[in-house]
């Protein structure tokens, strides 16, 4: 029966020491999702005019992908930017994620960016008015920033819930070996010190 128990013990400290890193991953971007009502945490600029956060139905758009509250991205003729700077782990993935919702009013536009490197962009986009997630793999350099330009003259175009987390690491199978063989000398000498009682 403590064999058994042992055994337990160890294949769940085994998970959990190779899920812990990204089981609790925080978003490293604040107010990724807007919810205290405005931008604050970002730095906002060019053409800013029609940009807002708002709650609830908004031109085509019925409520926010999570939470209470979605930014509306509108200037007319220029862009505006929204960015933000975190510090991370130079070297290390992230995943730099965000909801866009819009219907490919004409003429419009929308890109995101990594450190200056646009990662998506487009003329005129459209999800057809849902939700939709784009997610993109990068590397952390210590200190990055991410930014958004849009323009939407006809209307607006829909944001929630921006974020950069750590990117889930596959363990190799030479470090997974090692923790194994760890853990079953572990369980060997707790195994021999119960049996000599």
């Amino acid at each position: 029966m403590r064999q058994k128990a042992l055994l337990a013990v160890a294949a769940l400290v085994a998970v959990l020491l190779v899920a812990a890193p990204t089981a609790f991953a925080a978003n490293l971007v604040n107010n990724g999702s807007f919810e205290t009502g405005d931008f604050t945490s970002w730095t906002t600029g060019g053409n800013f005019e029609d940009t807002e956060v708002v709650s609830g139905p908004f031109y085509v758009y019925t409520a926010a992908q999570d939470g209470t509250f979605y930014a509306v991205l509108g200037p007319v003729g220029s862009d505006g930017t929204l960015s933000q700077s975190f510090s991370d782990v130079a070297g290390h993935p992230y995943t730099f994620s965000f909801w866009m919702a819009s219907i490919g009013d004409n003429p419009s536009d929308f890109s995101a960016s990594w450190d200056g490197t646009q990662v998506f962009g487009e003329t005129n986009p459209t999800t057809n008015g849902a939700w939709t997630l784009f997610s993109f793999q990068e590397t952390g350099t210590g200190s990055d920033t991410i930014s958004f330009a849009f323009r939407d003259d006809p209307a607006y175009i829909a944001l929630d819930n921006v974020s950069v987390t750590p990117s889930q690491v596959v363990p190799e199978p030479s470090s997974l070996l090692l923790l194994g063989s760890g853990l079953l000398t572990v369980g060997g000498v707790i195994r021999r010190k119960l049996t000599n009682r």
